[in-house]
C-alpha cells in the first residue's frame, strides 16, 4: 500500500553517499573534466557506472573502468526532485556539458508485524574495589547486557530509477545517458516492549 508520508524521506534524492548503480551510454564523443580537473574525452562505448552525492549539491559519476575516472556536476542545493525532471546548463554543472535528468521514487509499505527481536541495554551495577587503608569505594558502573523485545512494525520499500542526460554544451544534441536504480528496504518500528 502507498502512502504519501515516505515523500519527505524521498525527497531527499542524494541524502548522505546513496551510490546509483547502472550503465552510462555514449553515443557521441564528448568531452568532460575529471575531478583532477583534467579534460577528457568519453569515447563511443557502454560503460558500467555509478552517480552518488558526496553533498547535496553535487554529483560524482563514476565509470567502473580501470582508471575507476570520477566526473562530478555540481547541483543547485536541494533541486533534485523525488519524482520529476530537471536540468542544469554547462555554467552551473561546471563542465562543459548541459545536465538533464529524470527521477522516478515509489515507496511501498507492507503490512503491521509483530515478532521479538534481539537488544542490548545498560544495567547499573555497583563495583567496589578495595583501597590502600582497608577500606573500599565502590561506584556505580553501566554494563550491557543482551535481551529480547517484542516489536510492532512494517517494512518501507523504496525503489528509485534515475536517468541522465549529458549535451554539448547549449544544445540538444545528445552525448551520453546514464540509467540506473536502487533499492533499499527500511523497518519502521511502531511500538516496542522494554529490552530485557
Amino acid at each position: 500500500m502507498k502512502t504519501l508520508l515516505p515523500l519527505v524521506a524521498a525527497a531527499l534524492l542524494f541524502a548522505g553517499c546513496e551510490k546509483i548503480e547502472g550503465q552510462l551510454n555514449v553515443n557521441k564523443d564528448v568531452k568532460i573534466k575529471t575531478t583532477k580537473g583534467v579534460l577528457r574525452t568519453l569515447r563511443v562505448g557502454t560503460y558500467s557506472a555509478d552517480i552518488k552525492a558526496n553533498t547535496k549539491k553535487k554529483i560524482t559519476l563514476r565509470l567502473n573502468n580501470d582508471s575507476d575516472e570520477k566526473y562530478e556536476f555540481n547541483i543547485p542545493d536541494g533541486s533534485i526532485p523525488s519524482n520529476g525532471s530537471f536540468a542544469y546548463n554547462s555554467n552551473t554543472v561546471g563542465q562543459p556539458v548541459d545536465l538533464k535528468g529524470t527521477v522516478a521514487t515509489t515507496v511501498t509499505d507492507s503490512e503491521r508485524r509483530q515478532t521479538t527481536e534481539s537488544c542490548q541495554y545498560q544495567e547499573p551495577v555497583q563495583v567496589c574495589y578495595p583501597v590502600p587503608n582497608g577500606g573500599v569505594n565502590c561506584s556505580i558502573q553501566y554494563q550491557t547486557r543482551f535481551g529480547t523485545r517484542w516489536i510492532q512494525y512494517y517494512d518501507r520499500k523504496t525503489d528509485k530509477d534515475v536517468s541522465l542526460t549529458i549535451s554539448a554544451a547549449n544544445t540538444n544534441d545528445e552525448a551520453a545517458t546514464f540509467q540506473g536504480d536502487v533499492t533499499w528496504v527500511e523497518r519502521i518500528v511502531l511500538s516496542s516492549t522494554q529490552c530485557r
